[in-house]
């Protein structure tokens, strides 16, 4: 008898302690932070940088110490403005407060024409990997430039950033 016993102690704490895994992640935590803002991009010339810092939002600091996981959802961009030529349009992407000599290409947009709008739509291809891999120290600077003369192009940009955190981690 005690020897059942023990064999359904041993049963019973080896299922507890494989299901703590399970049990965890039950924790989890999960909020997004978007970050907006209007790039004026003209000629070929390099926009001023936007510093994208996650510690600026309140569950992002409350969690910080807790991250088990930062996916950048997506990054929009809109042509709301078009006053020049057409061209395409890049983002570049690095260590937050870098200078964009040291950034690396992160976005592009599809090409547009002279004079064309369009609302809020996906870039054309990401380097996701590569800004999530910013992103684990919460900060990331972020530049737009444009291919082709006589752009003139006003370009806002949504950046939604989803965190997963654990109370336990």
């Amino acid at each position: 008898m005690k020897k059942a016993i023990f064999v359904l102690a041993v049963f019973c704490l080896s299922g507890f302690v494989g299901g703590c895994g399970e049990v965890k992640d039950a924790l989890d935590i999960e909020f997004s932070i978007t970050h907006n803002h209007i790039f004026t991009i003209r000629g070929g010339d390099t926009t001023l940088s936007y510093n994208i810092n996650l510690d600026d939002n309140d569950d992002y600091r409350k969690y910080k110490d807790k991250i088990r996981r930062v996916r950048i959802d997506y990054l929009h961009y809109s042509i709301t403005s078009n006053t020049g030529s057409g061209g395409k349009g890049d983002f570049y992407a690095g260590p937050y407060g870098s200078t964009f000599s040291s950034a690396t290409k992160v976005a592009e947009t599809i090409s547009f024409a002279a004079g064309e709008t369009r609302g809020e739509t996906d870039v054309q291809w990401i380097n996701l990997e590569y800004l999530e891999s910013l992103l684990t120290n919460g900060k990331l600077s972020l530049w737009a430039v444009a291919t082709g003369s006589g752009v003139d192009v006003i370009v806002p940009v949504v950046i939604k950033v989803e965190i997963t955190a654990n109370p336990l981690e």
